[in-house]
C-alpha cells in the first residue's frame, strides 16, 4: 500500500516526484563493436544548454509519475514514467532528432513511448526553439543515476545512425536517497503538446 504524497520540484535542475508498480519495457544494451566509430558525447545537466554543433539542446525539466494523462487516453506505467521535457534549437537547417533513450547505471537502455501525447522524436528549424516531451517507462532500480541520451541520429540497438556525430548525455539528477520518495508518491503528468517554446527557452536567438 502506498504512503502519502511528497512533491519535490526544482526548475533548471528540475525534478518533479512520482511513483509506481513493477516491470516495464526494456531495450537490452548491446556494447558497440570496438571497430565501430563512436559518437562524440557531450555531457550535461538538467537546465544546461548543450552545443551539439547541429543544434542546441536544453533538458528543462524532469518529472517522475505513475500515470500519463492525454487528451484521448490515460496510460499507467509498468514501472514508473520518467518524463523529460526538452527544447531543441537547430542551427544548420531543418533537423530531425530521432535518438532518445534513458540509460541506467547497469547499462540498460529504455526507449521512449508515444502514449498520452509523449514524443519519440522531434524536428526543429533554425531560429526557433522547439519544445518536446519524452516519456520512458523504467523499473525502480533504474532511477538512481539514470541519464538521458538525445541526438539527431535515429534510434537503434547499436547507435549506428549516431556514429561520428554529437550526442547529448544528460544526468537526470536522481540520487539513491530520492528513489524511495519517488517510488512511493502517486503522481500523474499531462505531457505538454510539442510546439514552439518562448524565445528565452533553450538558448538565445542567433
Amino acid at each position: 500500500m502506498r504512503h502519502g504524497r511528497r512533491r519535490i520540484t526544482w526548475k533548471g535542475t528540475a525534478l518533479v516526484v512520482g511513483a509506481v508498480t513493477a516491470g516495464c519495457a526494456l531495450v537490452t544494451y548491446l556494447p558497440q563493436d570496438a571497430g565501430v566509430e563512436a559518437p562524440f558525447i557531450v555531457e550535461g545537466e538538467v537546465g544546461e544548454t548543450l552545443d551539439l554543433t547541429y543544434a542546441e539542446l536544453t533538458v528543462t525539466e524532469v518529472r517522475v509519475a505513475d500515470t500519463l494523462t492525454g487528451l484521448s487516453e490515460t496510460a499507467a506505467a509498468g514501472g514508473t514514467f520518467v518524463v523529460v521535457d526538452a527544447t531543441w534549437r537547430a542551427v544548420q537547417g531543418q533537423t530531425s532528432f530521432g535518438g532518445a533513450e534513458v540509460t541506467d547505471r547497469q547499462g540498460r537502455r529504455f526507449w521512449p513511448t508515444n502514449l498520452a501525447g509523449c514524443s519519440t522524436s522531434a524536428s526543429a528549424q533554425p531560429g526557433y526553439a522547439w519544445r518536446t516531451t519524452y516519456c520512458f517507462d523504467v523499473p525502480r532500480d533504474a532511477l538512481a543515476g539514470a541519464t538521458v541520451r538525445l541526438a539527431r541520429g535515429g534510434q537503434s540497438e547499436d547507435h549506428a545512425g549516431q556514429r561520428r556525430d554529437a550526442v547529448a548525455v544528460i544526468d537526470l539528477g536522481i540520487t539513491p536517497s530520492e528513489v524511495d520518495t519517488l517510488w512511493e508518491a502517486e503522481e500523474a503528468v499531462t505531457p505538454e503538446a510539442p510546439g514552439y517554446a518562448p524565445a528565452s527557452a533553450g538558448g538565445s536567438e542567433g
